[in-house]
């Protein structure tokens, strides 16, 4: 039988045949230039293909066909040796047994840890009423009147925030939303998350080093009492994933163009428990509802960069007004390293993004005199798929710059 018909009747490919032969497990004869497979051939083919199916290596394939070859099993030694090889992996086969079970109930384990995050039915939350003294509002200063307030004790979940001047607020599922609606096109809200599902490893692996940076400048920050805010969160969050680090004696802001965005995230993270009090605006401005120099940490992770793909001004610069002397910064900043290809691109993407964006000397000459700690986390020359990052081109250099800056500005 020629090489191509044993391979359509054993649907085993001719190049695995040679293989075979070249390691000699298949010795055929060859008459005339071409190999053909007898019976005895095919015989050792079949026990070849049942060893592997065994999960028997070539050489221990190899060396049963010895014994058959050598003395065709007539001496007493080789029987004893081939029962010795076939007990050697009923051994290897229970020891994979017993170590494959061991894998299915620490599985189990994990599973059944899982099942115990899953949301269970947990009491509503809300604006908490903590909250209440750093509201006013952003056009005459003036404290909000409450009105037709559904709340309990500790939040305000349905109500209105008016003022005298006209300005007027409203407060639905314990997220307060503001007048100023976004009206930008170049945007969605990423309800599914496909921005964190669709970042190759690589760049995970990078963002990792700078949230390490990150947290770990964190933990020697006293958040006692202290307000903490993070915007522009459809792009990137923080804190979500980081809650464990956040003192619960703290107040939190979450800022965002989306309410549908903030109720997604406002959902997530009331599930991993960590009660913290947390104010979610939606608002598509920085011309926020809250009174001057009461923020003592602003987080950025990419709040910088996606400010400016709709703005020009400095995102630290329209926050200057609610940050106290002396206020901390920790942020973590995107820019390229020559990447003019990838600009272009973002400009045609998104007409409204600054030029400026992802400019280290950009974001530099901004933060003049309030660095205090500064670290490059590495860099990704590819960001694969990703639509968070659909404008970078293959090969040019994507840094991300991790910073601690004081406030310095409001002291001049």
């Amino acid at each position: 039988m020629r090489i191509g018909q044993v391979s359509k009747l054993y649907g085993i490919s001719t190049d695995n045949l040679y293989y075979y032969i070249n390691y000699g497990l298949l010795v055929p004869q060859k008459p005339k230039g071409q190999y053909n497979f007898d019976r005895q051939t095919l015989k050792d083919l079949e026990l070849i293909l049942e060893l592997r199916e065994m999960k028997f290596s070539l050489k221990e394939i190899h060396m049963i066909l010895s014994l058959y070859r050598v003395s065709s099993l007539a001496a007493q030694k080789d029987i004893e040796d081939l029962k010795e090889v076939y007990r050697r992996k009923i051994q290897e086969f229970n020891s994979d047994i017993a170590e494959t079970e061991k894998n299915i109930r620490s599985l189990e384990s994990k599973i059944k840890h899982l099942d115990a995050l899953l949301p269970g039915k947990k009491s509503p939350v809300g604006l908490p009423l903590r909250m209440l003294d750093l509201l006013c509002c952003p056009i005459c200063r003036k404290s909000f009147v409450i009105e037709n307030a559904s709340m309990n004790s500790r939040y305000i979940f349905e109500g209105r925030l008016t003022c005298e001047c006209g300005y007027k607020a409203h407060i639905k599922d314990g997220i307060l939303i503001t007048p100023n609606r976004n009206t930008d096109v170049y945007d969605t809200p990423d309800l599914e998350r496909k921005m964190y599902k669709d970042l190759p490893s690589s760049l995970i692996s990078l963002f990792q080093n700078s949230y390490n940076w990150m947290t770990e400048k964190l933990s020697h920050m006293d958040l006692s009492q202290k307000v903490v805010i993070e915007t522009y969160i459809n792009a990137w969050f923080f804190m979500h994933n980081h809650q464990q680090y956040l003192d619960p004696s703290g107040r939190y802001i979450v800022v965002d163009k989306y309410p549908e965005m903030l109720f997604m995230y406002k959902k997530l993270m009331e599930q991993q428990g960590f009660d913290l009090d947390i104010l979610f605006i939606a608002d598509s401005s920085t011309c926020l509802p809250l009174k001057d120099r009461c923020i003592d940490l602003n987080i950025d992770y990419f709040a910088v960069n996606e400010h400016n793909f709709y703005h020009n001004s400095f995102l630290y610069d329209e926050l200057a007004p609610y940050m106290k002397d002396n206020a901390k910064m920790l942020g973590t900043y995107f820019y390229f390293a020559d990447g003019k290809k990838s600009m272009a691109d973002l400009l045609r993407e998104y007409p409204t993004c600054s030029p400026d964006n992802f400019s280290l000397t950009y974001f530099l000459s901004h933060m003049k005199g309030m660095i205090t700690d500064q670290e490059d986390c590495g860099f990704t020359t590819s960001s694969g798929s990703n639509i968070g990052f659909s404008f970078h081109h293959e090969g040019e250099r994507m840094y991300l710059r991790s910073y601690l800056a004081e406030n310095k500005k409001a002291q001049k």
